[in-house]
C-alpha cells in the first residue's frame, strides 16, 4: 500500500470511530506509520485529507449509480428503480470493506456542521439533474425543488440506516430483521420518500401547523 493509501485508509478509520475534529494529523501519521510530512505533502491539511477520505468512495458509487441510471434511461422506470439505484451502490460500498466510509459520511449528514459536506453535497448535485429526469418520468407535475428534496432526504435516510445498520436494528428491537432485511426495508422507505405522498394529499402542502380559523 501507499503511503498516500495508508494515510487515506487510516483517517477514513480514525474518523468514523472519533470524529473528524477529534482526530489530529499526528493520530493519523501514527495509525499510517509515516509522518505529518506526508499528509502536508498528499493533502496539505486535514481538510484536504477529509476531501480526499470522502473522494476515494464517491468515485466507486457514482460509477455504480451511473451505470444503472443509464440501463433506466431507456426503458419504463419506477420510483422503486430509482430506490435500488440510491441504496444498492452504497451496499456495494460496506460489502467492499468501507463500513468505515458509509457510518462517516452518515455522522457528517447528521451533524451538518459543514466539514465534508461541501464534497459531499457537489458530487450529490452533479447526479442531481439525471435522477430528476428519471423521477419527473414517474411523478410528472411534481416541481424539480420537491424532487430536489426528496432526492436530499432519501440520501439522508439511506446513509443514516447504511451507516450503522446494527444501531438499526437494536432499535427494532426483538423484531429487528437480518441485515439483508433492513436493506430491503431500506429500499422500500426510500421508493416512498422518492413517491411522495398520494394524489389526494399533494394539494395540502405547506399546510403544517397552521390551525383553523376560529368560527366563534
Amino acid at each position: 500500500m501507499s503511503t498516500r493509501a495508508a494515510l487515506v485508509a487510516a483517517a477514513e478509520r480514525l474518523f468514523a470511530e472519533q470524529g473528524v475534529g477529534a482526530v489530529s494529523l499526528r493520530t493519523v501519521m501514527q495509525a499510517a506509520e509515516t509522518n505529518v510530512a506526508a499528509i502536508h505533502y498528499h493533502f496539505g491539511s486535514k481538510e484536504g485529507l477529509l476531501d480526499a477520505v470522502l473522494r476515494g468512495r464517491l468515485d466507486q458509487i457514482v460509477g455504480e449509480r451511473d451505470a444503472v441510471l443509464r440501463d433506466l434511461a431507456d426503458g419504463e422506470v419506477t420510483t422503486h428503480d430509482l430506490a435500488r439505484a440510491f441504496v444498492q451502490p452504497v451496499v456495494a460500498v460496506l460489502d467492499a470493506g468501507g463500513e468505515h466510509w458509509v457510518r462517516l459520511v452518515g455522522q457528517l449528514l447528521a451533524r451538518g456542521d459543514g466539514a465534508g459536506l461541501g464534497t459531499l453535497a457537489g458530487s450529490f448535485l452533479r447526479r442531481n439533474a439525471a435522477f430528476v429526469e428519471l423521477l419527473e418520468r414517474c411523478r410528472p407535475g411534481v416541481p424539480a425543488r420537491v424532487l430536489n428534496f426528496r432526492l436530499t432526504q432519501a440520501m439522508n435516510v439511506t446513509l443514516t440506516v447504511l451507516g450503522d445498520v446494527e444501531r438499526t436494528r437494536l432499535l427494532q428491537g426483538p423484531d429487528a430483521g437480518t441485515p439483508e432485511e433492513v436493506v430491503a426495508d431500506l429500499v422500500e422507505v426510500v421508493t416512498s420518500i422518492l413517491a411522495g405522498p398520494p394524489p389526494d394529499r399533494r394539494g395540502r402542502r405547506g399546510s403544517v401547523g397552521r390551525q383553523p380559523a376560529s368560527t366563534g
